[in-house]
C-alpha cells in the first residue's frame, strides 16, 4: 500500500470518474485503474463498485477512504511542519470566503500576508456557505469565513468579528427623515434580499423579522441578485431598501452614505472562522487570522 494509491482512491472517491480523477492526479486512466486493482488486491476487497454511474465506494470502500484521508492529512502535516524556523510560516493554505465578506475584506488581506509571509501559499476561494461546507468536508479548502453558526460535532468555529447592519434607502424614501428606524418600521413589500444560497439573506430576513419572502414584493416581479454592489443600484434606481454590513458601507460616496440609516438595537452578524476539527494547519491558520484582524478597519465592530 502506497500514499498515491491513497490519493487515487480519494480522488476517486472526490470525482466518481475514472476520467477525472486520474485528470486530477496527473496521470493516465489506465494508470489509476491499475493502482487501483492493485490496492483492492492487496487488501483483498472491492473498494468501489464500478457497475454503476457514476461509480460508489462499496461499504468497505467507505472506510477505507476515510481512513486514507487521514493518512494523507498527516503525511502532508509533515510536510508543512518539517524543517520550519521559529516565527517562521511556509506551506500552503486554501481558504473559502462567503461572497458578501471577500468583496471587502480580501483586498485589505492580500498585501499584508505576502510581505509578512513570502513563503505562505494562499488561495482563496469565493464560496456561497453551502459550497464553503461542501469544500471543507471534500477537503478542498483547508478553512473556511462565514456568517453563520455551523454543527459543532463537525467543525471548529471561533469569531473572528461581530459586523453591524445598516439599512440602505432608495433617495425618496420617508424613513431616511428617520436617525435610525426601527424593524417594525420597515415595509416588506419594499424589501429587497440576494438569492437563496446567500447566508446574509437569511441575516436579512431575521433582521426584518421575516420567517420568508412570501410578504414581500408581488409574485410577477422577480429579480435574482448576487451581489451587495447590484442590491445597492436597484435600490438606488427603483425603490425600496435593503440592508448592507458595515464592511460594504466604507467605500461608499458621500452622496451614498446619506442613503443609510442604522436599525434600533444595532444587530450584527458575527464572521466566523471555521474548519474541520482534524485540520491541523494550526500554524497557517493563526498567520492568516493574525493579519486578517490587523487590517478589519476600525469601527467595524470589533
Amino acid at each position: 500500500m502506497t500514499l498515491t494509491q491513497l490519493q487515487y482512491v480519494v480522488a476517486l472517491d472526490r470525482f466518481r470518474n475514472f476520467h477525472r480523477a486520474a485528470d486530477h492526479c496527473n496521470v493516465t486512466q489506465p494508470t489509476l485503474s491499475a493502482q487501483l486493482q492493485k490496492l483492492e488486491e492487496e487488501l483483498e476487497e472491492i473498494l468501489f463498485n464500478r457497475s454503476t454511474q457514476p461509480i460508489e465506494p462499496t461499504e468497505v470502500g467507505i472506510w477505507v477512504i476515510e481512513q486514507a484521508k487521514r493518512v494523507l492529512f498527516e503525511a502532508e502535516k509533515i510536510k508543512e511542519e518539517v524543517g520550519q524556523e521559529p516565527g517562521q510560516v511556509r506551506g500552503s493554505l486554501r481558504i473559502g470566503v462567503i461572497p458578501t465578506i471577500s468583496a471587502y475584506l480580501m483586498p485589505l488581506f492580500f498585501e499584508a500576508v505576502y510581505e509578512k509571509y513570502p513563503n505562505l501559499v494562499v488561495e482563496i476561494s469565493e464560496l456561497t456557505t453551502p459550497n464553503c461546507l461542501q469544500a471543507l468536508d471534500r477537503e478542498e479548502i483547508d478553512v473556511a469565513i462565514l456568517a453563520t453558526k455551523e454543527d459543532r460535532k463537525k467543525y471548529f468555529q471561533e469569531t473572528l468579528y461581530d459586523e453591524e447592519m445598516f439599512l440602505f434607502f432608495n433617495k425618496n424614501h420617508p424613513l431616511l427623515a428617520k436617525e435610525a428606524v426601527a424593524s417594525d418600521e420597515l415595509d416588506p413589500k419594499e424589501l429587497w434580499v440576494l438569492e437563496e444560497g446567500h447566508c446574509l439573506r437569511d441575516e436579512v430576513l431575521k433582521v426584518c423579522q421575516l420567517r420568508t419572502t412570501s410578504k414581500m414584493r408581488p409574485k410577477n416581479l422577480m429579480y435574482k441578485v448576487g451581489s451587495l454592489e447590484s442590491l445597492r443600484y436597484l435600490v438606488e434606481e427603483s425603490y425600496g431598501y435593503t440592508l448592507l454590513p458595515k464592511l460594504a458601507t466604507l467605500k461608499l460616496s458621500s452622496r451614498e452614505k446619506k442613503l443609510l440609516r442604522p436599525i434600533t438595537g444595532n444587530p450584527v452578524r458575527s464572521i466566523v472562522l471555521t474548519k474541520n476539527k482534524h485540520n491541523l494547519k494550526s500554524r497557517q491558520i493563526n498567520a492568516f487570522k493574525e493579519v486578517l484582524l490587523e487590517k478589519v478597519p476600525e469601527g467595524t465592530g470589533l
